[in-house]
């Protein structure tokens, strides 16, 4: 009989990996360009009041010798807008035989508690990052499926196309397995339904319906989470009626941002005019001075290459030059981030941007524990473990006017998340 290595396989040691690697990347380029670039404001609960002039005094008289008396006078008036911090928090359970594993058997182990924990961190920064972009509503996907009835296997897909609202070029790919969600009917506020991801996919998932329905348009957000996120850069730059701090824009225009819906294909030629729109608003030179460009890699290859389109060769150079690796426009930063909007990008002040923080990212630590044990069942303890991270914090901005940004650019031909 021939002895094949199935006969003696218990025998081998078997090959691992010795690095772990995520199949996932969990970078957030907006969130840390805002916490490394932006004031960083601590607040409590009662908020924070941003006072400003919105009406000047008034009154002007153009007279005559013969008529010398001056017209009525006007007086200018104040008001404020306020900030208020909004909570996030990402709960993690652990058995206490993990636990003891990780810190206990080190060698037996790819990692160890304190890379576990990197992991939590890391998702929990990811969210934030694309709430980042966000309105506040929570939005991760918009579904253009109905489903409307309860059960698994259903797929549903989601809108990748560029549109007048924020958080709708995504797809699917903000939505991960074995994660429970929330249908929102946005014309209400009200919960549709509640699913549950049992298959990922970039454009569209399958998902079990666990109560409910889902209708095509209904806003796809975390449980519980609809309107409660912080407001992010499509909420503070935008030139949309809108309740801004706490005003409503309709009676304040001049809270609203300047901005261009381009519904077509972005240039760099657009660029100048977003300056443009900086100059005419602020009526000032410096206006387009020390600026941040928020903008995904696609938008920004799509300027690129269009550069290229516009390079000239001259001499007996015979090396065919490809797309140059940055767009530059005056000294304006550019943030690069694949979690934006495929069709948006916003150019901001720095100074006149601040996070206001009630409490800053970290461990929701007050009692001093790092980790608590559940009472389980019968109230009387368990070798289960739990603990949380999270942030109450709040993005806000000074002057509206200081910043602006583009809406509905054609992603036709540029790299998207969803198609990537």
């Amino acid at each position: 009989m021939t002895t094949a290595f199935t006969n003696i396989s218990d025998l081998f040691q078997q090959a691992v990996q010795k690095e772990v690697k995520p199949w996932f990347e969990d970078n957030a380029p907006t969130y840390n360009a805002l916490q490394k670039n932006v004031e960083i404001e601590e607040i409590t609960e009662k908020g924070y009041r941003i006072p400003g002039m919105s009406e000047r005094a008034g009154g002007h008289t153009a007279w005559l010798p013969s008529n010398s008396s001056f017209n009525a006078a006007k007086a200018p008036q104040s008001q404020s807008m306020y900030v208020f911090p909004v909570g996030y928090a990402l709960p993690i359970i652990l058995q206490g035989t993990l636990i003891r594993a990780l810190n206990r058997r080190q060698g037996d182990a790819l990692i160890n508690f304190q890379k576990l924990m990197e992991g939590y961190t890391k998702a929990a920064t990811k969210r934030i990052n694309q709430m980042s972009w966000g309105d506040g509503s929570g939005c991760l996907a918009v579904s253009s499926s109905t489903l409307s009835s309860t059960g698994a296997g259903q797929t549903m897909n989601c809108t990748t196309a560029a549109a007048a609202t924020p958080g709708e070029t995504k797809g699917a790919k903000r939505l991960e397995v074995n994660q429970y969600y929330q249908a929102i009917n946005t014309s209400t506020g009200a919960v549709r339904g509640t699913i549950l991801v049992t298959t990922a996919g970039s454009t569209s998932c399958v998902v079990n319906v666990i109560s409910g329905s889902v209708s095509s348009g209904d806003y796809i957000v975390d449980v519980g989470a609809y309107n409660r996120y912080m407001r992010g850069l499509a909420h503070l730059f935008n030139s949309s009626n809108r309740t801004l701090q706490g005003l409503n824009t309709a009676n304040n225009p001049d809270l609203n941002c300047s901005g261009l819906d381009l519904q077509r294909t972005l240039t760099p030629a657009d660029w100048e005019t977003l300056k443009s729109l900086l100059h005419t608003r602020n009526n000032e030179d410096g206006a387009e001075n020390m600026l941040s460009a928020f903008i995904t890699y696609g938008q920004h290859s799509n300027l690129r290459k269009q550069g290229y389109g516009m390079r000239q060769y001259m001499g007996d150079d015979d090396t065919v030059r490809g797309v140059s690796k940055k767009f530059v426009d005056g000294d304006t930063t550019f943030h690069r981030d694949a979690d934006g909007d495929e069709d948006c990008g916003y150019l901001i002040k720095n100074d006149q941007v601040k996070m206001f923080e009630e409490m800053p990212f970290g461990d929701y630590n007050l009692d001093g524990q790092e980790l608590r044990m559940l009472l389980g069942s019968n109230s009387t303890g368990s070798d289960d473990y739990q603990k949380a991270i999270g942030c109450r914090s709040q993005m806000g901005i000074l002057m509206p006017k200081s910043g602006t940004f583009f809406k509905r650019a054609s992603i036709t031909g540029v790299t998207t998340q969803a198609t990537a």
